[in-house]
């Protein structure tokens, strides 16, 4: 029996490479049906609302995935790196993208027809289970975001999710935890559910007292147990830094110009 490859999950990334999982041989006939797509930078892959009749696997690069409101708003549903199912939400009785994803640097896209996609899993059920366990995981990183993150304050939920991207998206270097990708406050605001201004001030008292770091425009992680502490474990602390974080904020709003 051949052994099969050992796959790290990231939870509350809610990353898991399923390439990677899949075994070589397998992987090799599945990516021998794939068509290919290279986006640069800043592209969009799919519009939300746009028909669709096919599932992509992430090759290369990483891209972001968002929803908008009726109303406009924004809300980022997930981050992509390679070996990632993008598209799940296509194998249903759903024929219309209900994302738009746009690349964050350049990307390698394989994509497949959904009826071609099912055929596959009934041949080869490796390939079945790896992509119920990615939906899972998926799913992991939802209930993170709308069940613990979501009923946290807006300090906190900015210091957990800032734990959550580490978690997959983290290079080790000599001062902490550097996050490797390139989001704008605005993305970030987003993703946590806040203002872009109250962002830029957390992140800010956050660096002003130690916790983080910045170089070629990403954030460094310099002390993650202290984040985590300040994310879940301590309320007092929670409450003081977070006190504090809005007393700048109401600060700031008197020279909003500066913004």
């Amino acid at each position: 029996m051949k052994e099969r490859p050992t796959v790290v999950i990231s939870s509350h990334s809610g990353h898991l490479d399923v390439l990677a999982a899949i075994p070589q041989e397998h992987r090799n006939v599945m990516l021998g049906q794939c068509g290919q797509q290279r986006f640069r930078k800043g592209e969009v892959i799919w519009r939300q609302g746009d028909a669709t009749s096919t599932v992509g696997f992430l090759g290369e690069g990483k891209a972001i995935s968002e929803y908008r409101s009726s109303r406009g708003r924004i809300v980022i549903t997930g981050l992509w790196s390679a070996g990632d199912l993008i598209g799940a939400l296509n194998l249903g009785a759903y024929h219309v993208h209900q994302m738009t994803v746009r690349c964050l640097e350049n990307s390698l896209l394989h994509t497949l027809p959904i009826e071609q996609f099912y055929a596959l899993v009934r041949t080869y059920p490796e390939v079945a289970e790896t992509v119920v366990k990615a939906l899972s995981v998926r799913l992991h990183w939802y209930n993170h975001l709308t069940l613990v993150l979501g009923t946290l304050p807006a300090f906190e939920r900015i210091c957990g999710m800032l734990l959550a991207l580490s978690e997959h998206f983290a290079v080790k270097t000599a001062d902490g935890l550097l996050v490797d990708l390139n989001l704008t406050h605005a993305t970030l605001a987003a993703m946590v559910g806040v203002g872009r201004p109250f962002l830029t001030v957390t992140l800010s008292r956050l660096e002003r007292s130690g916790h983080l770091g910045s170089t070629r425009r990403r954030i460094v992680i310099r002390d993650p147990a202290a984040l985590q502490a300040l994310a879940f474990d301590r309320p007092t602390q929670r409450r003081t830094e977070a006190g504090a974080t809005r007393s700048v904020h109401d600060d700031d709003r008197g020279h909003s110009s500066h913004v």
